[in-house]
């Protein structure tokens, strides 16, 4: 995966030590943007660590990501990319024997908690927007001064961290619908019992067979009148997508989503619910 030039790491400190400055001054007007760089500081952190798992990042989307998109691809390459790790090296007798040591420290991996960074990111944002008048509050919102305080005392280790590692086996299959090259790690498979394409979203469940593992969609697919079944990629299907049969090449269009519904009570123990329950099941509406 090639990188356009970004240094992560520069763009985070600088990002942190402006809020800081910023926070310092007191002000509302100041410390707005001192949310707003702590914003940009959680994204560099993010991206920061990605950069890391590069060889599974979608060529063909990444480049489309959001920041929200990108927080979320992180765990999902990795269950466990929100847990530091110690990294250590120690001599080995032979490839094939694990070192008994003695280890030296080689780095320290401190990994973002993905809802904590996902959690302040959406907080941030709220104060950079002008009040809605119409929300329902149960408490009042926390001083953006002591928010800052606080967000700032907690990020300050990922920001001082500039180690970043992996060495976990992948899996590598094909994705059924959009039909990219999906690489994911093989603990994250075992932990999850399952894989997402991160290119259109499709989500797939893995099943063991000896040492060899099949991935198989969770959406039903769109059979063709010619029999032929096609994926169709999760995050594009809506009103208005076109798609065609690989087989005999009848086009086809989402006209609109269908709403199924069915009676679970009316109030009136007396009704054969039953007979009503099977005459609505079968009714629906349809929106195009």
């Amino acid at each position: 995966m090639a990188v356009n030039g970004f240094r992560a790491q520069r763009e985070k400190r600088d990002a942190y030590e402006a809020a800081s400055r910023l926070s310092r001054l007191g002000d509302d007007a100041s410390l707005r943007y001192a949310a707003l760089e702590l914003r940009r500081c959680l994204e560099a952190i993010v991206y920061d660590k990605l950069t890391t798992y590069g060889e599974l990042l979608p060529e063909a989307s990444v480049y489309r990501w959001q920041p929200s998109k990108a927080f979320d691809a992180l765990i999902q390459m990795e269950p466990e990319a929100q847990e530091t790790f110690t990294y250590a090296v120690g001599p080995q007798k032979d490839l094939l024997t694990p070192s008994n040591g003695p280890f030296q420290q080689i780095g320290l991996d401190e990994r973002p908690r993905a809802k904590w960074v996902k959690d302040t990111w959406n907080k941030l944002g709220f104060y950079l927007h002008a009040e809605w008048p119409f929300a329902k509050r149960k408490k009042a919102p926390a001083s953006l001064s002591e928010f800052l305080e606080k967000t700032l005392d907690e990020i300050a280790p990922l920001v001082a961290n500039a180690f970043s590692a992996t060495l976990i086996p992948t899996i590598e299959f094909y994705c059924q619908a959009c039909k990219t090259k999906v690489k994911v790690m093989q603990k994250s498979v075992a932990a999850s019992g399952g894989a997402v394409c991160l290119t259109c979203g499709m989500q797939y469940r893995a099943e063991r067979t000896g040492n060899s593992i099949t991935f198989f969609p969770d959406a039903p697919p769109f059979v063709c009148d010619c029999g032929e079944s096609t994926y169709l990629p999760f995050d594009e299907v809506r009103a208005g997508y076109e798609f065609g049969c690989r087989v005999c090449s009848r086009r086809y269009v989402i006209a609109g989503p269908q709403w199924l519904y069915r009676l679970v009570g009316d109030g009136n123990l007396e009704s054969d619910a039953d007979t009503q329950q099977g005459q609505v099941e079968q009714s629906g509406c349809s929106q195009e």
